[in-house]
């Protein structure tokens, strides 16, 4: 082949190439989400979550008890203006920067509306990546630089555009942690911290929602919608009567209310959402007085201005007071409390003990939450039995070995213990139904079932005589069943007393038969006293055959 044709047939396989490649481009724009409706949280892994919790010291039912029912920032003028992220991936710094701005505002230290870049976490912060994404940790990226006015460093929506981190604000986060995924841990960060980043995993049906106008809607996902990526906004408040969060978006002013926020449900997603939410305090470099110090948070002291230096306080210290049920100490608000009792739904606190116990213990049943440890008056235990005789040479020593020792092995013998979830040793249905099962029941009789287990159903079953569900019926004197359940059958029964089917006759004495229906048969029968049939030699009486006799021997001449 010449060189000609060579160079000719590597420019066509460029030119294939490069035809596939733009082909891929299209299909990619065909299925990517709308530039207007861009995404960009990479969430957390869970240890990354875990490293950074902060532990809520009150527990989740005091938490509930002490916030109101809604909540708004906007109407204490915490919150900014809302901001569109454009084509670019970044709703993680707009989430970090409208959580900042927010921040600032409750510890008073700007005016009514602070403005910062976005653009400087885009491109300067090389921990995270740009318009392809970024997470809540991009807060730390504060904790040595102070942030940018936005006049200064303008948003471009292009993470190429180049860093600029002169002419710095002197703020910086301290404080950086997650929040306890549950709805309390939310609220209680977003009143005690202020408005903040806040994730969730969103599915096309969430677009759908942001993109109709009907203010004052809740989202709930739904079945049927496609995972699209993950999201960060600015949680702002909640509304217990509509069982959901508000928060402001990065798409513009538009959404579902009109104003560039919106509402999501606390919970009965079908798709797991995976919310999530970080938060932090914030601090002055350089201050004018003591109010640009305070960073909100009366328990670490109060700051003051020295020299144009903010200096930290003293904080709180919250002594032990040695008892147990009513929890550990805090600071709250600068004031000591405690966490309240350590035990849980359906349990009370023993002081003495140090323990919790379980409210039923002591009524001579072993309930869900109680076992041989913490209620040994209902809950059995004990050893598995056995003896030392049939161990391995005699001998116990405490091990079972089980090629050379069985279950008659006081060593391999199994000890009990209810609530353990094992039915074995003395258990059974009745002392520990947690693990045996409960005992049968009494008959249900209307259900068809055999209920106790006796073989008889509904109204077969002795328990329901009387079972309004079973009424008594008159005997019927000739079918051979006991029909009023008064266990006399037929003719037997008293109902059946001058019935057509039940003449009344005197016993035959000699016939087998209990003809008068009295249970007693012939000569048993008193009718048949004194009658011929029934009169029989007694001992030493002449006799001839043995039915002479009553004893039925007769013997060389006489009765026996």
């Amino acid at each position: 082949m010449t060189t000609k044709y060579k160079k000719r047939n590597f420019l066509s396989i460029i030119s294939i190439f490069l035809m596939a490649m733009m082909l891929l481009v299209s299909v990619q724009n065909v299925n990517a989400e709308p530039k207007e409706y861009r995404l960009g949280d990479i969430p957390l892994s869970a240890e990354e979550y875990q490293k950074h919790l902060k532990k809520i010291t009150k527990d989740m039912a005091t938490l509930e008890a002490v916030l109101p029912t809604s909540y708004d920032a906007r109407d204490v003028g915490i919150v900014t203006s809302p901001k569109n992220q454009g084509s670019c991936g970044s709703c993680w710094a707009f989430a970090c920067v409208g959580a900042l701005e927010a921040h600032l505002l409750k510890a008073n230290m700007v005016g009514s509306s602070p403005d910062l870049s976005e653009q400087q976490q885009v491109s300067c912060n090389t921990s995270m990546w740009g318009c392809e994404g970024g997470n809540s940790n991009a807060f730390l990226y504060w904790a040595d630089k102070g942030p940018l006015d936005e006049s200064y460093f303008p948003y471009t929506a292009n993470d190429s555009t180049p860093c600029v981190e002169d002419e710095q604000l002197g703020y910086l986060i301290t404080g950086y942690h997650t929040v306890p995924t549950t709805t309390a841990a939310f609220k209680q960060s977003l009143v005690d911290d202020g408005p903040s980043y806040w994730r969730f995993a969103v599915y096309s049906d969430f677009q759908t929602f942001w993109g109709s106008y009907n203010p004052g809607a809740v989202y709930v996902s739904q079945a049927g919608s496609s995972s699209l990526g993950g999201h960060a906004v600015l949680l702002i408040g909640w509304d217990d009567a509509k069982n959901a969060f508000l928060c402001k978006n990065s798409w513009g002013s538009g959404g579902p209310n009109g104003d560039g926020t919106f509402w999501i449900a606390y919970d009965g997603h079908y798709n797991n959402l995976g919310f999530g939410m970080a938060n932090f305090s914030v601090t002055a470099l350089t201050c004018g007085s003591d109010a640009e110090c305070d960073d909100g948070n009366d328990c670490n002291g109060l700051e003051t201005c020295v020299n144009e230096a903010c200096q930290p306080g003293d904080p709180v210290v919250c002594d032990d007071d040695g008892l147990y049920c009513n929890g550990s100490e805090y600071c709250d608000n600068g004031v000591c409390e405690h966490t309240g009792s350590p035990c849980g739904d359906g349990f009370v606190c023993d002081e003495g003990s140090n323990t919790c116990r379980p409210e039923n213990c002591g009524d001579g049943i072993c309930g869900d939450v109680e076992n041989c440890s913490n209620c040994s008056e209902d809950c059995i235990s004990g050893s598995g039995g056995g003896t030392c005789g049939a161990c391995f040479k005699g001998k116990c020593d405490g091990k079972c070995n089980p090629n050379k020792e069985g279950p008659d092995c006081t060593d391999c013998a199994p000890s009990y213990c209810c609530g353990d979830g094992v039915c074995n040793g003395e258990e059974d249905s009745y002392n520990c139904a947690i693990d045996c099962g409960a005992p049968p029941e009494s008959e249900i009789c209307y259900d068809g079932v055999d209920n106790d287990g006796d073989g008889k159903i509904d109204c077969d079953d002795s328990d329901c005589f009387g079972d309004p569900a079973c009424p008594v019926a008159a005997e019927i004197c000739d079918d051979g069943i006991d029909n009023d359940g008064d266990g006399d059958i037929d003719c037997y029964d008293s109902d059946c007393s001058g019935d057509s089917a039940c003449p009344v006759a005197d016993e035959i004495c000699d016939d087998g038969i209990d003809n008068d229906w009295d249970y007693d048969i012939d000569c048993d029968d008193s009718d048949c006293t004194g009658d011929p049939a029934c009169e029989c030699g007694q001992r030493k009486e002449t006799c001839v055959v043995n039915a002479d006799c009553c004893s039925g021997w007769c013997h060389r001449g006489a009765c026996k």
